[in-house]
């Protein structure tokens, strides 16, 4: 937040903004007209959002995002077919560093460097109300248990994992077991994760959240707002669409890179306010922008923070639960 000047210092000023005169009252806009404004705003940023157009690897185009999931989803199979793709392609994976990060094994290092740095940041702000080394943390899309490993039993007293794959998280137990910091792993989908409520004052969820279609991510962050402790923050590390590019979905995992907006219009419908968002930086620029995002539910949170951006690699680029090339053929 801005230093502000003593009362003494500071000239009363109009609603545009204009210096008042000793003695007189500046006019606020009415209530109900500043809440219209502000409800317009964030209609028009929905909309265009919205209206953003995609495509996928196959080259098939989609008008929107909204087209995208009705032809995705309709039908009795539509949804389970959407992530039986996922799973087939985890399947094949190896459990390792270098398989969950689709052969670049390289970014592990910057990647958790910059999230602890983004860590760091949110308890400069006083955003993160934990020390390092207390409070608990929920690891969402784990894996092989590498941020976990790397950052998140360091910087919290406790972690839970949760991971879908059954082998990539049988990885994780037999390399932490016995680990105090390392409390539970679960073996469970997000899209039907249920886990206890106000239990974390962390969860922290990376390169899984492009497995969920728009509706069952709302529904995934309403259930996680239910699992904080008061003061509790949901963080966001994602490939992220930049410079008004386009989504796209990736066919050999059904993975979709959202844009910037529409995951901002997911953080709203969800009722969730964005208190800081950082680029990934030291990054290699032939991959795609990876973005984190600290949120918390709505109330009345000051505006959100952001870090310089870093240079951004071409948008529209394919992105799975891990690093992604940033050009297609």
């Amino acid at each position: 937040s801005s230093r502000r000047s003593p009362p003494s210092a500071r000239l009363a000023t109009g609603p545009s903004g204009a210096a008042m005169p000793p003695g007189k009252v500046a006019k606020k806009p009415a209530a109900s007209k500043a809440k219209g404004l502000k409800a317009a705003a964030k209609s028009k940023v929905a909309a265009r959002a919205k209206a953003v157009g995609g495509g996928d690897t196959k080259g098939s185009r989609y008008e929107s995002v909204d087209a995208l999931w009705e032809q995705e989803l309709k039908g009795e199979k539509g949804r389970d077919g959407w992530y039986a793709k996922g799973e087939s392609y985890w399947n094949g994976q190896d459990a390792s560093i270098d398989g969950v990060l689709g052969g670049f094994a390289e970014t592990h290092g910057p990647d958790i460097r910059e999230s602890k740095r983004f860590l760091e940041l949110l308890r400069r702000s006083g955003d993160l109300i934990v020390g390092a080394g207390d409070g608990s943390a929920l690891d969402c899309g784990a894996g092989i248990g590498r941020v976990t490993a790397g950052l998140l039993r360091d910087q919290f007293g406790q972690v839970d994992l949760v991971e879908p794959n059954q082998r990539l998280l049988s990885k994780a137990v037999s390399d932490m077991e016995g680990d105090v910091r390392v409390r539970n792993f679960t073996c469970c989908p997000l899209q039907k994760m249920q886990i206890a409520d106000e239990d974390y004052d962390v969860i922290w969820a990376q390169w899984v959240l492009l497995y969920l279609p728009d509706d069952d991510l709302v529904a995934f962050f309403e259930r996680c707002k239910r699992m904080l402790r008061s003061g509790g923050l949901i963080c966001v590390k994602e490939n992220v669409v930049n410079n008004g590019g386009k989504f796209i979905v990736d066919r050999e995992d059904n993975s979709i890179s959202r844009t910037d907006e529409q995951y901002k219009v997911v953080f709203e419908r969800a009722g969730l306010r964005l208190l800081h968002q950082m680029q990934q930086t030291c990054w290699p620029s032939h991959l795609v922008p990876v973005r984190m995002y600290a949120l918390k539910p709505m109330d009345n949170s000051s505006v959100v923070s952001s870090s310089p951006p870093a240079a951004a690699a071409a948008a529209g680029a394919v992105a799975r639960k891990r690093p992604a090339a940033a050009a297609f053929g």
